[in-house]
């Protein structure tokens, strides 16, 4: 799946993920948390990862977000590709939610929510197809 890197996208890769989850037999409460950490991933890319550039002018420099979602015997697998900064992922900040609601925080659980929904999650930046983040849920 390849889609502007824009916001009102975001419920085109939501439910694609989560009519792969079903055709996989994943449940709905397991679906739901990946379709979240699919979401906040790339809500993150979209916001961070092309430093704030206005859509229109985003779409002439980048070529959106590249999607690959593979379902697997015993998990699915969605590879989130951009050509963005990219980021550290050893050195991302996952806020604790107590943490967080105590510093009345109004922004900044993504990466939270990220580690929390999925099984695995994998980060290579600047590969030949830009920055990947895989993220890895176990059916």
């Amino acid at each position: 799946m390849h889609v502007p890197c824009r916001f009102s996208f975001l419920r085109i890769i939501r439910q694609t993920v989560v009519d792969l989850c079903a055709m996989a037999g994943m449940s709905e409460f397991k679906a739901a948390q990946l379709e979240m950490a699919v979401d906040e991933a790339c809500a993150n890319v979209i916001e961070h990862s092309y430093g704030g550039e206005s859509a229109e002018e985003r779409e002439k420099t980048h070529p959106g977000l590249r999607l690959n979602l593979i379902q697997f015997d015993s998990r699915v697998e969605i590879e989130i590709y951009d050509y963005g900064a990219g980021f550290n992922l050893q050195e991302c900040e996952v806020i604790d939610p107590e943490k967080y609601v105590a510093n009345k925080n109004e922004r900044g659980l993504g990466m939270f929510i990220i580690h929390k929904f999925v099984d695995k999650l994998d980060y290579e930046r600047g590969s030949q197809y830009g920055n990947c983040l895989r993220l890895t849920k176990q059916l």
